[in-house]
């Protein structure tokens, strides 16, 4: 309780924000007295329950509802007459994306349209940077970080302009991470995390911050896995639970040579436990029996056979194909483990 003051705009921006909306008003009101989760729930019953006036109004529902995974709910907004279409039309995208990744043909288009409202225009921009990460360019961030920094100044409504500094924060995260940066794809997601967000995003982070300590430190790595685990538990996420305790902890330990009472249903994971036990040959005969090999998978083969050219191609696919320049190091050490023949 008592978080109320994490959704409120800085006194700086507080003087461009000529419209709170009700939501924010019953938002922050509800953050005062009960538990996040509570709080949330107050305010999607608003969000229902009341019409919205404005433009503003609208987009603090759609969002409030889309980033508290409220997904059913804000999916029968957008078909109401009293919404926007432009609002509207944006959020069905994001609704798509959930399904499927937005492809090339999707990117063009969106990058082919406008929109003049500050606050849409915001959205809209984060899209298209979504639409890049879909399609392994992280660098497309680059293109419109001063777009969406711009957008972002000129939003007058306070819970809106909360969730778009979120996915600004988000955005960031991956861009540095996917880059090799990992000191400063850190701080974003620190800010991230310490603000009022759904648990699955709370318990995302919390995955990919264990994820980007695999190479500086098994602790801390570890420690942000089990946080993951436990805040998807706690709120019966489902898949997270499945990848965080079948993929990303087996993961890390066997990175590790941390393999005591570890193991994974994942054919692919228990491969690579086997490799931080010397069993190479399990390990072979697993992954050799695989159609397709992954870039992961290519460097736990590569590992299990001595194959430095495995490795090194590995490494190729990591940079060229993913452009993730963070797992691209991982055959580059499993290649130094490797003895000099």
């Amino acid at each position: 309780m008592g978080c109320h003051n994490l959704i409120e705009p800085s006194p700086i921006m507080q003087i461009q924000m000529s419209k709170k909306s009700t939501i924010y008003q019953s938002y922050h009101q509800f953050l005062k007295i009960h538990p996040k989760d509570h709080a949330s729930q107050l305010t999607k019953d608003v969000c229902l329950n009341t019409l919205p006036l404005s433009i503003e109004e609208q987009l603090a529902r759609l969002e409030f509802l889309y980033m508290n995974d409220y997904h059913e709910e804000m999916n029968t907004l957008v078909h109401s007459p009293y919404y926007s279409h432009e609002a509207a039309f944006l959020y069905r995208v994001l609704m798509k994306r959930r399904q499927n990744l937005l492809t090339y043909k999707d990117l063009q288009w969106l990058e082919s349209i406008t929109f003049h409202h500050p606050s849409i225009q915001c959205l809209h921009y984060f899209i298209i940077v979504y639409a890049y990460y879909d399609l392994k360019q992280y660098s497309g961030f680059d293109k419109y970080i001063d777009l969406c920094q711009q957008a972002l100044h000129k939003i007058n409504e306070p819970l809106f302009h909360y969730f778009m500094k979120l996915r600004l924060d988000e955005a960031a995260f991956h861009h540095y991470w996917k880059a090799n940066h990992t000191l400063l794809a850190r701080k974003y997601a620190y800010k991230f995390i310490n603000k009022v967000i759904a648990p699955s995003q709370l318990c995302k982070m919390n995955h990919h911050l264990a994820l980007s300590h695999l190479y500086d430190s098994y602790e801390k790595s570890y420690d942000y896995a089990l946080a993951a685990l436990a805040i998807a538990e706690k709120s019966n996420l489902a898949a997270a639970i499945s990848s965080i305790r079948n993929h990303t902890i087996p993961f890390i330990c066997a990175f590790h040579n941390q393999t005591d009472n570890i193991t994974s249903p994942d054919p692919v994971e228990t491969a690579h436990l086997a490799i931080a036990e010397n069993k190479f040959a399990k390990a072979k005969e697993i992954l050799s029996a695989l159609d397709y090999l992954t870039p992961f998978q290519q460097t736990y083969l590569g590992v299990a056979t001595a194959d430095r050219k495995m490795l090194l191609d590995a490494h190729t696919r990591f940079t060229c194909d993913l452009n993730d320049f963070f797992f691209a190091k991982l055959p580059l050490l499993y290649l130094k483990r490797i003895p000099e023949e």
